[in-house]
């Protein structure tokens, strides 16, 4: 945040917390994530990071600005640590990688850790799962 930023209460993060309606939402939506990642098949694991990334897509819209999920990734670096941040931009690339890449099957034990990693940063941002 620079000094402008301050003086005039200018900022790209509006607030770390979501909303009680959204955070509701997610919290629904993230037993679907529970439910495909204990049926543990490599399609259910797919479909569980694609959601879980669509999850937090849902919870930056409230916190940060941007046009796109990276646009909003990018804004909310200062949310984060520097740790988590790189592992939640890991995770958004694996997720784009799975959509996007023709025959990428990453081990299951990767996309385990992404989804973690996804949860762990929705609960930083004030959703309890």
């Amino acid at each position: 945040m620079g000094f402008f930023d301050l003086l005039f209460g200018g900022s790209s993060v509006s607030s770390n917390v979501v909303s009680l309606p959204t955070s509701r939402k997610i919290k629904e939506d993230w037993e679907k994530v529970q439910e495909l990642l204990k049926l543990g098949g490599p399609s259910q694991l797919r479909q569980a990071l694609i959601t879980a990334d669509k999850l937090l897509d849902n919870a930056l819209k409230e916190v940060v600005a941007g046009e796109s999920m990276g646009g909003r990734l990018k804004n909310a670096r200062d949310v984060f640590d520097r740790y988590q941040y790189q592992t939640i931009w890991e995770a958004h690339k694996l997720r784009n990688n799975l959509v996007h890449e023709v025959g990428f099957e990453p081990p299951h034990f990767v996309i385990k850790e992404a989804v973690a990693t996804i949860k762990d940063s929705i609960v930083k941002l004030g959703v309890s799962l």
